[in-house]
């Protein structure tokens, strides 16, 4: 049989209704109200800190493919240039769509997976996609860029193998200071992640700052 110490057994004597509603509190609590009579408050869930897109993709692309974090980031910095730094889904003049700025069959095959992953504008959809793509058919240029840590060879290799963007929208410098940017730790004016919301049409907003 479990004692009870003396002074708690007085305590609850005192205070039966304040020992029965310090059950579900800590130790240090349970004393303090069976002493005092007063019962602690529930403590207040802690908002959830903004994380944006930037800081997801990069944490999802070192666990599903063993990338290191330079080598994520240079994706990271690839997709944030074509997408405004993941804010801007929709191509300006044109009609390519998404992180990777996404164009006809691939596109196509984008939004037909986006259907089902809680549509085209979400995180899931867009980095599912992206992982499909990646695990389908683009091995051979993971292990090349596994094979280096220097941000700009990374980013080089997956614009030139994964997006081929034209020469003149290119631009291989600001992709690489997007990715020098990110491993600062700096990703200000990012789309949001953990707080998704769309403040217009294909257009994600930033994290709030009033969390």
């Amino acid at each position: 049989m479990r004692m009870i110490p003396i002074f708690l057994a007085a305590a609850m004597a005192v205070f039966p209704n304040a020992y029965a509603s310090a059950q579900e509190a800590t130790l240090p609590e349970r004393l303090a109200s069976l002493i005092t009579g007063v019962s602690a408050a529930p403590a207040s869930p802690t908002p959830l800190a903004p994380e944006t897109v930037p800081e997801r993709l990069i944490e999802d692309l070192q666990e599903d493919f063993d990338l290191s974090k330079p080598q994520a980031a240079s994706i990271a910095g690839n997709l944030a240039h074509e997408s405004g730094n993941f804010r801007m889904l929709h191509e300006i003049n044109g009609t390519c769509y998404g992180y990777s700025q996404w164009c006809g069959v691939r596109k196509r095959a984008f939004r037909a997976y986006a259907a089902s992953a809680g549509g085209q504008e979400t995180y899931e959809a867009n980095y599912g996609f992206l992982k499909h793509e990646l695990e389908t058919e683009y091995e051979a240029m993971l292990r090349r860029m596994r094979g280096t840590d220097q941000v700009e060879v990374a980013a080089r290799i997956f614009m030139k193998e994964f997006l081929r963007p034209a020469a003149k929208t290119a631009n291989l410098t600001r992709r690489v200071r997007f990715a020098r940017q990110y491993l600062e730790g700096d990703f200000s004016g990012s789309g949001c992640f953990s707080h998704h919301r769309l403040e217009a049409k294909n257009r994600p907003a930033a994290c709030p700052d009033d969390v």
